[in-house]
């Protein structure tokens, strides 16, 4: 499975580890409201830094203190959409 470390806009970092279309799933160390507005940003090696903004699908409590986040990307360019593409393998 891949994992792409992500961050969050308090700064933290998060795992994005599955990308089926429009929805990137995280586990991400804080919760978010459903509909909330997210902002990540990642960074591909030897890249410039990738900017996903999408609405959060509401958060599950992970049995490790963690949260499971499906985040429903929203304005993808066609470069971000096929980078995803190529990171998980669809």
């Amino acid at each position: 499975m891949a994992e792409i470390e992500v961050v969050l806009p308090s700064g933290a970092k998060a795992k994005a580890v599955e990308w089926k279309p429009d929805v990137l799933s995280l586990i991400c160390p804080s919760a978010f409201a459903p509909g909330q507005p997210v902002e990540l940003r990642a960074q591909p090696e030897g890249g410039e830094p990738i900017a996903l903004i999408g609405k959060s699908g509401g958060s599950k409590k992970r049995e490790d203190g963690a949260f499971d986040v499906k985040l429903r990307l929203h304005s993808l360019r066609r470069e971000q959409r096929a980078w995803l593409d190529a990171m998980f393998g669809s």
